[in-house]
């Protein structure tokens, strides 16, 4: 049992009235409108047999509603006068479950047709707005102040007819830019022009336009709020997408979350990988609020479950996260309890350990930023490449087992930054001004800073500017970008124009050994950051770097080494010099390294081991080769570090095995044995490590050196003095 520091104690005295929900799993049964059940009882039965005491059940969905009676929405026609909602709440109560009532908010059922057209979405062409081409469903308009007075409503009705533990918004969400009246007049009057009938980021209306509709996202969560003031206890949750979408489909959720108590932060329909996943854990960690994870987070089977490795692996990830479980889904236990006693012992470890789990935060070293400004303007700029730079920073601190946690830079402040031994924002092409002034601040009193590309070098529309915004910062000043060339599909030398490389061939960095030695194994200290040759007819290569000339005091430890000519075996020739590539910067008390290309995209792409090495090195530059933990073991061991009070704990999760990348379920999970991990002496002297699970306890093979016994699946530590 893991013995309470004071400062916990004191903390224990502050916790919010929404923590039971953070450290509650919460059964879901998805159901449209019509039930898979005969009885209620049978769904008590299937959520016993999950192991969980609280249950979402739809309340309102599409715009029609499951329960006695509404002034404000019309019923599911084929409920007649039955209270369907009302049968699960009393049968859940009658056992001590919980209920989440779950109310469904963008969609609209073709049954609502009759009474409120006015409610629905239209096309640019004026045509009603359908939803995923289906007959029966519409897109719903969340301008609408007819359409969401009457959705607030009804809540409040809900509220007022059941006595529900929390609430559920799946949404508000935007399923496409709508053209309906009143779109079009709310634009008008934001921006004293009419919306056109096409919208554009060249132009700037789609920006403006996102703009309109995240501010409305958050006004349905405050007025929400506000309408369920007395009810000051009951938490608030809704749907968000945690990763930059162009639709602007749920809003801006770490703005909108202030008006809740938190929500989902995974889909239930899992995404490309584990890593994706994963990203969306740890970023709905920075919420600092209810972060819920779909467990399992694969399609919504409804006579099968699959007692799988993959539901031990998203446990983990949730557990080391303070995440909250969703477990799907009741329907499927309704039929088959085979996955029953895996889900019910992992439900349980929800619950024994609060203290490490639910009430810690991450250890505060590294803050990688997610740069959700550099995508919202966005002409010329693929906003998936903010995702791909994001994703291969986050996967190659991972994988060298870096330890760092996430914040969006719409959550840039003074006080977030002050706690933080560096900061790296990959893709942060616009900086808002008052954030950018605040990173300058904190490097300037002694923070440090990682930075890449084309940094601070667009406006908030994506337009280009002359010189970087943070030029002062980076010591640095932009020349040029990477010139236009034949990008080929193949690049061999010997295939080129006149028999050599062309213009713009591949580029490497050549590192200064004297700054950054060790990483490649080559004489010529050349590692590549781009692609070579891709081989296949039809595909572009990858060639993304900036020209840049180093200010007088700023020191070049890797040069951009690229390549042209080289017929025959004659020298190489180098039409655009040697210009910088990696550059430090001595900024007030603090240090900024600027890598003149996005290696982290480099990484999504590659997976380069050398690639994230070189990383490691720059940050051990950047924290003076003082990383707070560093540990030896495959890339596939995921390291996480959190503290609750004077306790600090140290998790691993291995994701090493049978891992099928296609976004299917993981198979197996490979052992793995001989993990070493030395600790900073800014922990102190650490004594002991103890296994959370059995209470092994470790003794330092050295000075806070310790080998690990072999690691499964997961397992946290308790690091002690």
């Amino acid at each position: 049992m893991l013995m309470k520091s004071k400062t916990s104690i004191e903390q224990a005295e502050t916790i919010p009235f929404w923590q039971w929900q953070k450290e509650t799993p919460v059964a879901i049964l998805e159901e449209n409108e019509l039930p898979a059940w005969e009885n209620a009882e049978q769904v008590v039965d299937a959520v016993k047999a999950m192991g969980a005491d609280l249950l979402r059940y739809p309340a309102i969905r599409w715009g029609v509603h499951s329960f006695d009676s509404s002034e404000y929405l019309p019923k599911y026609p084929g409920l007649d006068g039955r209270d369907l909602f009302g049968e699960i709440f009393t049968a859940m109560k009658k056992h001590d479950i919980k209920v989440m009532a779950y109310c469904h908010y963008g969609v609209l059922h073709t049954a609502v047709k009759e009474s409120h057209p006015e409610w629905f979405g239209r096309e640019s062409d004026g045509r009603i707005a359908r939803w995923n081409g289906d007959d029966h469903h519409y897109r719903a308009c969340v301008c609408n102040d007819d359409f969401t007075f009457a959705m607030r409503k009804a809540i409040r009705e809900l509220c007022d007819k059941y006595a529900i533990d929390s609430l559920y918004l799946d949404g508000p969400t935007w399923y496409g830019d709508c053209f309906c009246d009143h779109c079009r007049t709310k634009y008008l009057e934001c921006y004293a022009k009419p919306m056109p009938d096409s919208l554009s980021f060249d132009d700037g209306s789609q920006q403006n336009y996102n703009k309109l509709r995240d501010e409305h996202t958050e006004r349905v969560l405050r007025e929400l709020k506000e309408e369920l003031s007395d009810y000051p206890e009951l938490p608030i949750l809704f749907n968000m997408t945690m990763r930059y979408l162009p639709t602007h489909r749920t809003g801006i959720p770490e703005k909108t979350a202030y008006w809740a108590e938190g929500g989902n932060t995974t889909e239930v329909h899992r995404p490309g990988s584990f890593w994706d996943m994963y990203q969306s854990v740890r970023l709905g960690e920075s919420l600092g609020k209810i972060s819920m994870c779909y467990l399992p987070p694969g399609p919504y089977e409804t006579l099968r479950n699959f007692p799988a490795a993959e539901l031990e692996l998203l446990a983990g990830s949730y557990l080391m996260h303070g995440a909250t479980p969703m477990l799907g889904t009741v329907s499927t236990f309704l039929n088959d309890t085979s996955a029953g006693e895996m889900m019910s012992g992992l439900v349980k470890s929800f619950s024994v350990n609060p203290e490490v789990y639910h009430h810690s935060k991450p250890v505060k070293e590294i803050a990688l930023i997610y740069a959700r400004n550099s995508g919202q303007g966005s002409s010329g700029y693929d906003t998936s490449i903010l995702n791909k730079k994001f994703g291969g920073a986050f996967r190659a601190l991972l994988n060298e087992h870096i330890h760092f946690d996430t914040l969006f830079d719409t959550m840039i402040t003074p006080e977030k930054l002050s706690d933080y031994k560096a900061v790296f924002i990959p893709g942060g092409t616009f900086i808002e001004p008052k954030a950018l002034d605040a990173i300058m601040d904190y490097v300037k009193n002694g923070g440090t800073l990682l930075a890449t590309g084309e940094f601070t070098l667009l406006d908030e529309n994506g337009k280009k500017l002359d010189n970087f915004a943070a030029a002062d910062l980076l010591g640095v000043d932009f020349e040029a970008s990477q010139p236009d060339a034949p990008y080929r599909t193949r690049e061999y030398r010997e295939t080129g124009e006149l028999h050599g490389y062309s213009s713009v061939s591949e580029a490497y960095l050549k590192l200064n050994t004297e700054y950054v030695s060790g990483i490649v194994n080559a004489k010529n200290q050349l590692t590549p950051i781009s692609d070579a040759q891709v081989g296949v007819a039809g595909l572009k290569r990858w060639i993304n770097y900036t020209i840049c000339r180093a200010r007088p005091e700023t020191k070049v430890i890797a040069d951009l080494f690229l390549p042209a000519g080289g017929a025959f075996g004659a020298a190489l020739e180098f039409p655009l010099g040697t210009p910088p590539g990696i550059t430090i910067n001595t900024y007030g008390s603090g240090k900024v390294i600027y890598v003149a290309t996005p290696v982290e995209e480099f990484y999504e792409r590659r997976r380069l081991a050398e690639t994230r090495k070189l990383l490691d090195t720059l940050f051990k530059i950047l924290l003076n080769n003082d990383l707070i933990a560093e540990i030896d073991a495959p890339p596939g061991v995921i390291m996480h570090m959190s503290t609750n009070g004077e306790d600090k704990f140290l998790h691993l999760l291995n994701y090493c095995g049978t891992m099928h990348e296609d976004g299917h379920a993981v198979e197996w999970v490979a052992p793995v044995s001989g993990i070493k991990v030395k600790f900073s002496q800014r922990l102190g002297n650490i004594s002991k490590l103890t296994r959370l699970s059995d209470n092994l306890k470790l003794t330092s093979t050295n000075k806070n050196n310790f080998e690990l016994p072999e690691l499964n699946i997961f397992e946290t530590y308790i690091i002690s003095q």
